[in-house]
């Protein structure tokens, strides 16, 4: 098959970050600061107070949530440029009220947001639970790519952060194919090396000449993908493997130690599959030891 040509740059000129101003929050707002730098971007700090089941009725109580909302994030933007992080940086500081996603939503149709950053708490148990009601629907709805940075993920410098090695992931379905222009291009900005994974359906134990030939075909498809002008630095290289995706995913991770993953999601998990929320890409975010970036490509 002919190579095809490179992606368009993806361009990150708007990132927002959502944050609870909690210490656990401050890993996603370090990733956020980082590629707000390297891009010369805005940064949009926003912070949606969430209803009080307990007085939903109390208007007092509401607005003054959202005056203390206003304190804190005053308060964390002179912190951080008295340290120096937001320092030479466009920002923005945003409180609503509302639903998390859908007091954010409008923020990103109106500022045109390219990228936003949000980051999960809490071990395995908790985490779960939070990307199932918070995180998950962030990255099922939005439009632009988000990045979700888990309770695994290292703290990194704000300054500059250091991708070397990039883990594509996918299936071939159009929605995972349509994150490889973002996984490319994030390569090339940062000339890092371009890791593609494809993990193969187990087939019986008495097909063992047909998986040989599932492996080699699936090494070939993920060969078609990538054009011959990349400008990379690095061969991009191609991985592909029996096993459960989310399973495998993790291991190659561990193996290869990338500092982003990339995976193409779809629309919330319709009702043909019995609205499940754990997902392959919760699995993944949960787990893995760098932050994960979900680009949707469509409904299932």
């Amino acid at each position: 098959m002919e190579k095809t040509s490179s992606p368009a740059a993806v361009s990150l000129k708007n990132i927002l970050v959502a944050t609870d101003f909690s210490e656990t929050s401050k890993a996603a707002l370090l990733y956020a600061l980082s590629l707000v730098r390297h891009y010369d971007a805005t940064l949009y700090l926003v912070h949606v107070v969430r209803p009080d089941p307990l007085r939903r009725g109390n208007g007092e109580t509401v607005r003054a949530a959202v005056d203390e909302a206003w304190r804190e994030g005053q308060r964390l933007t002179t912190d951080l440029l008295v340290s120096g992080h937001l320092r030479g940086i466009s920002h923005k500081l945003l409180v609503r009220q509302g639903e998390i996603w859908e007091g954010m939503a409008p923020l990103v149709q109106e500022n045109n947001i390219d990228l936003i950053v949000v980051g999960t708490r809490g071990r395995t148990g908790l985490a779960k639970v939070l990307l199932g009601s918070v995180a998950e629907r962030i990255f099922r709805r939005a439009t632009c790519p988000v990045l979700t940075v888990g309770p695994k993920s290292p703290g990194p410098s704000a300054q500059e952060p250091g991708i070397r090695r990039i883990l594509y992931a996918t299936d071939f379905t159009p929605q995972s194919l349509h994150a490889f222009g973002h996984a490319l291009s994030l390569a090339q900005h940062y000339q890092a090396h371009l890791i593609l994974l494809h993990v193969v359906h187990e087939l019986t134990a008495d097909a063992t000449p047909q998986k040989g030939r599932a492996l080699d075909d699936a090494k070939k498809r993920l060969r078609d993908l990538v054009p011959a002008d990349t400008g990379l630095s690095f061969e991009p290289e191609f991985v592909v493997g029996f096993g459960t995706p989310g399973t495998r995913i993790l291991d190659v991770a561990a193996e290869k130690v990338p500092e982003l993953i990339v995976l193409g999601v779809t629309h919330p998990p319709n009702a043909a599959r019995g609205g499940r929320r754990w997902t392959t890409a919760s699995e993944v975010i949960v787990q893995a030891i760098c932050p994960v970036l979900t680009v949707r490509g469509g409904a299932e």
